[in-house]
């Protein structure tokens, strides 16, 4: 639950202070992605309100997220269905407003000042990106004119055998990553070279598979230093666990940002922490219930009402976009970041018996 807060709050403001400049934000993708969370998170809360996972509720989750998906595969039929509503209500509003007018020669034209027009917000979402486009220097540092240019000059990178240059910290930070970087080197193929380029498909495997690894390994420590040092799992889970679980989405989100793809990079954030409710706790408690034959009891008491907290995190991480006139920008940034704080203060507060005894105490060894 702290990794959705987490990317919620953490993430966006992320990518919001790392942008160049604002980036605008497409409001009807923005509301369909919250609509969903908060849909799914309310279906967790009634499934958690007991403390007991049955059979029947992680199958509820299940065919939420069929639904889910078959939502984001027909989405642009139900934009088009939506646009034909439009149309024809601003062509109603129209023709009644101005019937001694000349009947106009396009939907756009005949559109009167004040109206809304469809697409023009999608409009300048791509001029804007454009303008970014064209603004960036080019892969080999060259200011690109044309952003197709110069693609066959592309610059394969480096290896990790490559002495590094720079200062002293540069190279103390190569020496540090430099295993982790071999290993990776050696058992992705890369696709940037020209030589493993028809290997994408395995090297998205192999990214699955280590990401897989370095989770289960990241929840392994942090249950074993909480454990060690006398801190409830539930504590460590809000705080360490999450951010570093959700390091992908992180860096996701500060590279698109910088790419200026607001929509794209909203809708990863969003998207994935609908998916860790729906696919990440509903197929794992429907085998491990399939498995055991017997439900599944959760242990915090105080989690229910973390839960419940995201649905309020969400409304106010929307609130706030539409507050910026839902742009990413710097204010957007700075308000997530004290948004998250306040939460992980109370948060934090539930799990730690501070209001009321809500969880026990972690038994001596």
């Amino acid at each position: 639950m702290g990794g959705a807060v987490f990317n919620t709050f953490a993430t966006p403001a992320c990518g919001a202070l790392s942008a160049m400049q604002a980036i605008p934000l497409e409001w009807r993708i923005l509301t369909r992605d919250c609509v969903i969370y908060v849909i799914s998170v309310v279906v967790l809360v009634i499934i958690m309100w007991d403390g007991i996972i049955q059979l029947y509720e992680a199958i509820i989750l299940m065919v939420l997220l069929i639904s889910y998906l078959m939502i984001l595969f027909c989405s642009k039929y139900i934009v088009r269905w939506y646009n034909k509503i439009v149309h024809l209500y601003i062509y109603r509003t129209r023709s009644t407003s101005f019937t001694n007018e000349e009947t106009p020669k396009s939907n756009e034209e005949s559109m009167p000042d004040g109206l809304y027009r469809p697409y023009f917000h999608g409009e300048l979402v791509v001029e804007y990106r454009k303008s970014i486009a064209s603004q960036k220097p080019s892969i080999i540092g060259v200011e690109a004119q044309n952003p197709m240019e110069k693609i066959e000059e592309y610059v394969e990178p480096d290896t990790p055998f490559v002495w590094p240059t720079g200062s002293k910290l540069n190279k103390i930070w190569f020496y540090l990553v430099w295993p982790l970087k071999l290993i990776l080197f050696v058992t992705i193929p890369d696709c940037r070279y020209k030589r493993w380029k028809k290997w994408y498909l395995l090297t998205f495997i192999m990214c699955v598979i280590w990401i897989a690894v370095a989770s289960y390994l990241t929840s392994w420590m942090t249950t074993v230093l909480g454990d060690t040092i006398g801190i409830p799992d539930s504590v460590m889970g809000i705080t360490f666990q999450s951010a570093g679980g959700n390091m992908p989405e992180l860096v996701s989100i500060v590279i698109l940002s910088k790419q200026g793809n607001g929509d794209m990079a909203m809708s990863n954030t969003l998207g994935a922490n609908t998916l860790d409710i729906l696919l990440c706790l509903g197929l794992p408690w429907m085998i491990k219930i399939l498995m055991d034959r017997k439900d599944i009891t959760i242990i915090s008491g105080a989690l229910r009402f973390s839960v419940l907290s995201i649905v309020l995190c969400v409304i106010a991480f929307y609130l706030v976009t539409a507050f910026c006139k839902y742009r990413l920008n710097k204010k957007v940034g700075v308000i997530c970041l004290i948004l998250y704080a306040i939460f992980l203060v109370f948060a934090l507060s539930f799990e730690l018996n501070v209001f009321f005894l809500v969880n026990l105490p972690m038994c001596s060894p």
